[in-house]
């Protein structure tokens, strides 16, 4: 299993098999920064898809469907917080327009949450998206950044990098 510090997002993998607890207060060896980590074993990684329109949803869902990977969904900022804090994904792929809560708020309230914070985040945006701006997405906490006129391709390799998942 890799996790990977809120704070300084240097990856770690661990091993949980042995543990009976389902959460882990670990301490970041390269920063000291204290976190927990969820230890419940699942067969395939979790990834969440959140975008208010459902089409582009279900094309994300259809361009990952050659990875071995558990999926789940939601249409705005809220829904997507409830699910991440309920199911712990191991990847969320997020519009940051979104309506109610969006993108930008989103990602920094999972990064100021310790239980939630170590969760890897990708970024999407329909808009063209200026070097600054993409700066500041990563600034708050996002691990990867695609806009949405991507390939297949280029959305299967990101997803892998974050996941570390062979195959497909």
């Amino acid at each position: 299993m890799v996790i990977s510090c809120p704070e300084c997002q240097a990856r770690y993998r661990i091993d949980p098999s042995g543990v009976k607890k389902k959460v882990a207060r670990v301490r970041c060896p390269k920063c000291g920064c204290g976190f927990e980590v969820n230890l419940a074993r699942r067969e395939r990684p979790l990834v969440l898809i959140v975008d208010d329109a459902n089409f582009f949803r279900q094309v994300v869902l259809d361009i990952l469907s050659p990875l071995d990977l558990d999926i789940i969904k939601a249409g705005d900022g809220d829904e997507a917080l409830r699910l991440i804090r309920q199911e712990h994904p191991d990847l969320v792929i997020l519009d940051l327009k979104l309506p109610g809560r969006d993108g930008h708020s989103l990602i920094r309230e999972i990064r100021a949450d310790p239980a939630i914070a170590g969760i890897r985040l990708l970024a999407m945006s329909s808009v063209f998206r200026s070097e600054d701006e993409v700066r500041r997405v990563m600034a708050a906490g996002a691990d990867d950044f695609l806009n949405k006129s991507f390939r297949p391709e280029q959305l299967l390799a990101r997803v892998r990098t974050l996941l570390e998942v062979q195959g497909g």
